[in-house]
């Protein structure tokens, strides 16, 4: 009995000290699942509104479509009901706008209501460089969300004009966001005033991405392009610089009903072989809606990206609105009221 009891015991001994000696590549593979909500080329549209009808393209009178409180409703019921972190982005042409509220308040009213709806990021666009500089600061200085560019810097010192990037953690792993935008501050001047004012310059976005994405990667599991280039240019970019794993991109205006999947390689069973491209149309009819699961190797510990769904959901009458961005956005309101009348809206603006 005692010799079959030390014999136990040896062996579990032994069965122990082979199990330490195994490889790491033993762990289970992790998955993780985050929801990207993105919105693009807003201009300044807070109200709902009827978009005209466009016999170019067939498209007929949208009436009653947008609204940033019925916006901030989608985002607050699917961060409730979603199992899976939701991140909320913008993607540019956001403080700069036509109607009266613009013409008041400069952007003011627009970056308020994205304060309240907590906002992960934004990449500016060219149109919030059409503001005055003090203008454009004052956006700038009032946004509790990150404005993130990488390829807009200081003329005269390098100095980068925002933060190039964040690292947020987000259920479990690290996500790195960094923005680029496009050149029309430099090659039209007289539009967006703000540039020479400040004495700002827009690097190569490409040259750029070929620097950071590498660094980036390093830092952080997974890499977010916020893009304020157009969908063609954001398609190369993905072709040409690897280590991105989703574009939300803004600036031409672009509907894609479903992520364009720009193909960059083989796929694997582990890896979809693609660059997610999103862009969600304009002035906050659409919002876009990004899926994406990832897979980290258990053995290198890097995430790959392994499935993508998504789509764009219409922001109409049917979507109920949030009573405090409604409550902000009347405020501004009341604000307007008073100022009707002022030598402030007499200047007529354009979001061309």
């Amino acid at each position: 009995m005692r010799l079959t009891l030390k014999r136990n015991i040896l062996l579990c001994v032994v069965f122990l000290f082979i199990v330490s000696l195994l490889p790491v590549s033993a762990e289970q593979p992790k998955y993780v699942k985050i929801e990207f909500l993105s919105t693009n080329d807003l201009h300044l549209h807070e109200l709902p509104f009827t978009m005209p009808a466009d016999p170019r393209v067939n498209r007929p009178e949208m009436p009653d479509v947008g609204g940033m409180a019925r916006i901030a409703g989608l985002v607050n019921r699917l961060r409730a009901e979603s199992r899976c972190p939701v991140m909320l982005m913008d993607s540019g042409d956001t403080t700069y706008g036509t109607g009266d509220l613009a013409r008041a308040f400069r952007g003011g009213s627009i970056v308020a209501v994205m304060n309240a709806m907590g906002y992960d990021a934004m990449v500016p666009g060219n149109h919030e460089f059409q503001w005055h500089s003090g203008e454009l600061l004052r956006n700038l200085n009032a946004s509790r969300f990150p404005w993130v560019c990488a390829n807009v810097v200081y003329r005269d010192t390098g100095k980068l004009f925002t933060q190039p990037y964040i690292i947020k953690e987000v259920g479990g792993v690290r996500v790195a966001i960094f923005g680029l935008t496009n050149n029309l501050l430099e090659t039209q001047p007289r539009i967006y005033v703000s540039g020479p004012e400040i004495g700002l310059k827009v690097l190569n976005p490409t040259e750029v991405a070929q620097k950071i994405v590498p660094k980036l990667r390093e830092k952080a599991d997974i890499v977010v392009l916020l893009s304020h280039l157009g969908r063609g240019a954001d398609v190369l970019l993905a072709k040409t610089v690897p280590g991105i794993d989703l574009i939300l991109g803004g600036h031409s205006h672009s509907r894609i009903p479903t992520p364009q999947m720009v193909s960059v390689g083989q796929p694997t069973a582990f890896w979809v072989g693609a660059v997610p491209v999103v862009q969600a149309w304009q002035y906050g009819i659409d919002v876009g809606r990004t899926t994406l699961i990832f897979r980290r190797d258990p053995s290198s510990g890097k995430y790959t990206l392994m499935s993508c769904k998504g789509d764009l959901v219409r922001i109409d009458k049917s979507l109920p609105e949030d009573p405090t961005v409604a409550s902000i956005i009347k405020s501004w309101q009341r604000r307007l009221q008073q100022l009707i009348g002022s030598p402030a809206l007499a200047q007529p603006v354009s979001n061309k």
